[in-house]
């Protein structure tokens, strides 16, 4: 089951990685986003952690935003993660009118 939301996303911060105790490397990256409702007005602003698929490949603009539910390996709290994200066009800004003369 999916349910979607529509996002901003302002700045993507910049990649982290290590080691964990395991030995397993990690790699992991977060976006400062704006949830907006269906009209366009802002609801909270936030952190996402971005999933593996999209570290690097993913840039500010306003998206549809998929998510699924799904338990936290670590706290195995059970929380939304996000699986997809849709690009939705900006709306063209009219030309402005010249005067005639």
């Amino acid at each position: 089951m999916a349910f979607s939301s529509i996002i901003e996303i302002l700045k993507v911060g910049e990649i982290r990685s290590g080691v964990g105790k395991t030995g397993k490397a990690w790699q992991m990256q977060e976006a400062e986003c704006i949830l907006r409702d269906q009209d366009g007005q802002v609801v909270q602003v936030g952190v996402l952690d971005v999933p593996r698929d999209l570290i690097d490949n993913l840039r500010p603009g306003v998206y549809t935003a998929s998510f699924t539910l799904n338990a936290h390996y670590q706290s195995r709290k059970i929380g939304a993660q996000l699986v997809a994200l849709t690009p939705i066009p900006t709306r063209a800004q009219p030309a402005p009118a010249v005067a005639k003369s």
